[in-house]
């Protein structure tokens, strides 16, 4: 269940009559603040403790694990709006902590150094200026810069978030986590998503609806990249002295597709040719990439099993979905959570695909990064298109509906009785469960090699095993498998398993 707070006061609890609140919603999303919204009825014993702009509001996933109880906090945050109806009846509606930075301004500065560095002076000067509830320490920061060292500086006096995002998120990329340990509030800037959920969504067991979303909007072919400006002639670093005379960069597979879109990227603190055409084609790379997401409805079987992992924002989550033929982890990077009504669940995945698929993407350049035209220009081969392309292919079947043939759990039994009446006798081999690597087998065009399996502790004929797929996952595969696929492994095993 879930708990809301106010001023580590409980303000949403189901278990108290005269602490609820009305259609409590939670919306989570990388990179994003974070909102929460509620109706606070006039019966609540907190409707006039809530204050806009001051109180802090709390949102926790509370866990019975034997006899402790667990509390996860999902979401910190502030009021920011407050209206009342007909009723009394308060429609709150609360931003998260990252908002804070948006209280502090950053005075004139200029500064050289280190990534890190950076960071923790913006969050050090924020602290200075505002209440205690609204102060983080900084603590790691993973995101660097190649050449170790950036220049920024301003002149005017932005609030501490957009001089985050425009100088540290908007250039390095990377993203800001925040939490409590031992009463202190921190923050952290990471290069990437460090976290893989150990629970799944699988066809035919929590997954409810999903569909597929595919965006080219922001894709850029050319990117004109220029460096650090010079004083006394106004002229920017170009790359051209290093790029054959070009002061672009183009990805010719990704032009086939979308025509020339250029677009110029400024790197002020670049002050080498070469150093400019890396980041150049970095850059060049962030924008060919589509976005792809999937929405997805499913259900988090942690609120049915405390042992199951519930899903979390900012982790990469394995979509299992095999009659689509799709298996991809992607980035869980919206939640929305009905806290009243725990199964309605809504995730978005793969808004930043992307990153995960990078490291694969970039180890394949490496081997074949670039060669020379007859004309002796060097061409770097991208496979960004193509990667996009097979990633597109495999999940294409994800907006298709599910053919009516295939058939039900229940079908597939009867048709697993009649597979043990006709496999009966045509294998006699033994062996234990463990090992059955020296066991002769039956080749079948379908399953591949099979084995009967003799469980030594009984003495009984009792298992079977499909190419390595025991009965009870071949089972599992009952949904996938089309009734005149099934007649035909029949046919095949009562012709002796040898066709």
């Amino acid at each position: 269940m879930y708990q809301i707070t106010c001023d580590n006061e409980i303000l949403h609890d189901v278990r108290l009559k005269n602490r609820l609140v009305l259609s409590p919603v939670l919306n989570l999303e990388v990179k994003k603040n974070g909102t929460l919204s509620f109706v606070l009825p006039p019966q609540n014993d907190l409707y006039n403790s809530v204050e806009q702009q001051k109180s802090i509001i709390k949102v926790f996933q509370v866990d019975k694990i034997g006899n402790s109880t667990v509390k996860t906090e999902l979401f910190r945050g502030i009021v920011y709006s407050e209206k009342t109806d007909f009723w009394n009846r308060k429609q709150v509606e609360c931003e998260g902590e990252l908002s804070f930075f948006n209280d502090s301004i950053v005075r004139p500065y200029s500064y050289q150094g280190d990534v890190e560095t950076l960071f923790k002076k913006y969050v050090n000067e924020h602290n200075s200026v505002v209440d205690v509830n609204k102060q983080f320490t900084p603590r790691r920061c993973t995101v660097t810069d190649p050449n170790e060292y950036i220049t920024r500086a301003n002149i005017n006096y932005p609030s501490t978030k957009s001089e985050m995002n425009e100088k540290l998120l908007d250039i390095l990329g990377g993203h800001f986590e925040t939490g409590e340990e031992n009463g202190t509030r921190w923050i952290d800037y990471l290069a990437e998503y460090e976290n893989v959920s150990t629970q799944k969504i699988e066809f035919g067991k929590n997954e409810l609806d999903i569909s597929q979303f595919i965006s080219s909007e922001n894709v850029k072919t050319r990117i004109v990249p220029l460096g650090k400006k010079n004083e006394e002639t106004g002229e920017y670093l170009t790359i051209k002295s290093v790029n054959n005379g070009l002061d672009y960069v183009q990805d010719n597979s990704a032009v086939s597709l979308f025509g020339v879109k250029e677009d110029i990227v400024v790197f002020d603190d670049v002050t080498l040719p070469e150093n400019l055409l890396t980041k150049g084609n970095q850059e060049l790379q962030n924008r060919i990439n589509k976005t792809v997401s999937i929405e997805v409805s499913a259900a988090d079987l942690h609120n049915l099993d405390v042992n199951i992992e519930a899903f979390r924002i900012g982790e990469y989550v394995r979509v299992l979905s095999k009659p689509h033929g799709l298996d991809r982890y992607f980035l869980l990077s919206k939640l929305s959570l009905a806290l009243d009504k725990p199964s309605e669940c809504k995730m978005t995945l793969g808004a930043t695909f992307k990153s995960f698929t990078q490291k694969q993407i970039e180890a394949e350049k490496q081997s074949n990064q670039t060669v020379q035209n007859n004309n002796n220009e060097l061409v770097q081969i991208k496979q960004n298109i193509q990667t996009l392309d097979d990633d597109m292919t495999e999940v294409k079947a994800v907006i298709e509906d599910v053919s009516s043939d295939y058939v039900s759990t229940q079908t597939f039994n009867t048709y697993k009785n009649q597979i043990n009446q006709k496999f009966n006798g045509v294998h006699t081999e033994k062996g234990t469960v463990a090992d059955v690597t020296d066991l002769a087998n039956i080749q079948n065009p379908l399953l591949g090699d099979i084995y009967k399996i003799l469980d030594s502790s009984t003495g009984v004929y009792t298992r079977y095993i499909f190419n390595g797929t025991t009965w009870e996952e071949l089972l599992d595969l009952g949904n996938y498998y089309t009734k005149d696929e099934i007649d035909q492994i029949i046919q095949n095993l009562g012709n002796g398993g040898n066709n």
